[in-house]
């Protein structure tokens, strides 16, 4: 299986779908969000499909849920996850970690997604991390802004190498699965990077560098 850490995306690798688009639907009908805010969504998953990979459609604040608890979030996350994200979860994927827990490997996901959103489905799979996006919160409500970088391109390798070398984990110890170009930066700095379901650009990057496919 190669590696003793094993990175994984979430949104389109782990999971079918988006988990952002499934925890805005739910926001939208626990009216957290006003419904025109998901005409944004289609619009926005096309810009990081069809995006160069350099500045995402994700790097930037959430005006829309400023004000709401953490608490709230939080709870919506754990909701989403139960009825919807966690019936999305791909088999293959589920197994090939069970295979790597049983022998003794780490599991951390990476991804670009909000942490309140994809907490329980870390807590769920048992992964020893969760490197994701986080909001800012003040007096433990949304500021609307980010906390940091998103966890997108180049923000991503690098949180998820700082992980691997404070654990003293070489990237040549490291696999990392993902459908997307835009994870290339994270892919090409792993031992044994894994395209999952890949996009057309990344199957053909993939293909090129005789990289590993599953779900093709």
């Amino acid at each position: 299986m190669g590696g003793r850490l094993h990175l994984f995306d979430v949104d389109h690798t782990l999971a079918r779908g988006s988990s952002g688009r499934l925890f805005a639907e739910a926001a939208a009908r626990r009216g957290l969000i006003k419904l025109r805010h998901l005409a944004l969504v289609p619009l926005n998953y096309a810009a990081y499909r069809l995006g160069d990979g350099g500045v995402s459609f994700l790097e930037r604040d959430f005006p829309i849920i400023k004000g709401v608890e953490r608490a709230v979030l939080e709870e919506l996350g754990r909701e989403v996850f139960e009825r919807k994200l966690k019936g999305r979860l791909r088999p293959e994927l589920l197994g090939l970690i069970a295979s790597i827990q049983a022998e003794g490997g780490s599991i951390v996901l990476a991804t670009s997604s909000l942490d309140f959103i994809v907490r329980p489905l870390a807590d769920y799979l048992g992964a020893d991390a969760l490197l994701a996006s986080s909001l800012e919160f003040e007096d433990g409500r949304c500021t609307g802004r980010l906390a940091g970088e998103a966890l997108f391109g180049v923000a991503k390798r690098d949180a998820a190498l700082a992980y691997a070398r404070a654990r003293g984990i070489s990237p040549a110890d490291c696999a990392f699965y993902s459908d997307s170009i835009h994870d290339l930066p994270l892919l090409l700095a792993v031992g044994s990077p894994v395209a999952v379901k890949p996009d057309h650009r990344l199957k053909k990057e993939s293909k090129s560098r005789g990289w590993a496919l599953m779900l093709t």
